[in-house]
């Protein structure tokens, strides 16, 4: 667990080391179709907890297993993803030498040796499948301080760690929470040293934020999101709003950020509604605005094919009140060039899509089931 302040400068030097670049699709030769099925997975007598969407679940690395938590029991479900079938649940402790009880949980992450990351608002826990504490970061006490700038900033919500578990990326919050961070930082949990990498990102997010206040009550804050993923042992940043992606490599320690021009989709979301609401139609009208327009997920790496994958919605129609949004898959190479954009038809998407034998898996709930939406990419 850290318990020390960490003093920290901004390397001047990541200024020389990085790198702008933008492209757009125009490779004719980049050959693209796909096919859909949807399979059930069987879960005996058990009864699936997919209340918020398998949004606390991940795929172990080697895409045999998926592990879904319950944060109202801390039961954890094991699914065999080549059977399709519940593997086992195990019990995790709330109390006790191997207790992982927090109030909230927002995401899990599972590593490369089978332990489980449970991130919290202010600590993860590292346990074994079998519900073995093994350690515990305390976020909160981790305190950073930039000498470029007054503001002391510490450790967001918003962190991953790297497939080995001996990094950790998080973004930053400013401690009044009222100014946006100036970046993240990429801590070795080993060493305890700590890098910062300044991006302007967050600055341009800040924008999207709705404050809901109603007199004395609590006010609720909603805006984009920014994506932090480690893949091949470098971090990818993007975020929900533009159309870019920032790449670190941890190795060299550099910085490069790419920006793209789509055909088919807007490239950026736009500020067409108040950042301040005061009522719940104010409230609601604001979000409408906001949800109607483009938004893109994650960047996901397609081994087999050594490209990188990225779903987007936008807004395609209007019937009668309601909008009809189209779905759009991209395409980059390994070097981020984009490669080609295709409008996909009849396919269903939500958070934590992951590829499993060169198959995108997305879940979806069947009549209180768990399931899954796969789209098999063919590209002869």
């Amino acid at each position: 667990m850290m318990n020390k302040n960490l003093i920290l400068l901004i390397a001047l030097a990541l200024a020389s080391c990085s790198s702008e670049d933008s492209s757009k699709s125009g490779n004719d030769d980049f050959q693209f179709s796909y096919k859909i099925d949807t399979v059930m997975v069987d879960a005996g007598d058990h009864f699936f907890f997919l209340n918020e969407d398998l949004s606390l679940s991940d795929v172990s690395k080697d895409r045999k297993l998926l592990y879904n938590l319950n944060p109202k029991t801390f039961l954890l479900e094991i699914v065999n993803l080549d059977d399709l079938k519940l593997e086992k649940t195990v019990q995790l402790e709330k109390e006790g030498p191997d207790g992982i009880g927090l109030p909230y949980y927002g995401k899990i992450q599972v590593l490369e040796n089978g332990n489980i990351g449970l991130f919290g608002q202010f600590k993860i826990h590292i346990v074994t499948e079998q519900g073995k504490l093994v350690k515990t970061i305390d976020l909160d006490q981790i305190k950073i301080q930039n000498n470029d700038q007054k503001e002391k900033e510490k450790i967001g919500w918003n962190s991953v760690l790297s497939d080995d578990g001996k990094l950790l990326a998080s973004t930053l919050v400013n401690f009044d929470f009222k100014k946006p961070a100036k970046g993240i930082v990429v801590i070795d949990l080993e060493t305890d040293s700590i890098k910062y990498i300044p991006m302007k990102l967050f600055e341009k997010l800040k924008q999207f934020e709705i404050i809901h206040q109603e007199g004395n009550a609590p006010g609720i804050t909603t805006g984009e999101f920014p994506f932090l993923r480690f893949i091949d042992n470098n971090l990818i940043i993007s975020s929900s709003a533009y159309n870019e992606v920032y790449h670190y490599n941890t190795s060299s320690d550099s910085l490069s950020h790419y920006s793209f021009k789509a055909s088919l989709t807007d490239n950026e979301k736009i500020r067409n509604f108040p950042n301040e609401v005061h009522s719940s139609k104010e409230w609601t009208d604001a979000e409408k605005a906001k949800n109607e327009q483009v938004s893109f997920r994650e960047f996901l790496k397609l081994p087999e094919q050594n490209i990188f994958w990225r779903l987007s919605t936008d807004k395609d129609r209007m019937i009668a009140d309601s909008v009809v949004f189209k779905q759009v898959a991209t395409f980059f190479d390994a070097d981020f060039k984009m490669l080609k954009e295709q409008e996909l038809e009849n396919f269903h998407d939500f958070r934590n899509s992951f590829f499993k034998d060169g198959m995108l898996y997305s879940f979806i709930n069947i009549e209180d089931e768990l399931a899954f939406v796969r789209l098999k990419p063919n590209f002869d």
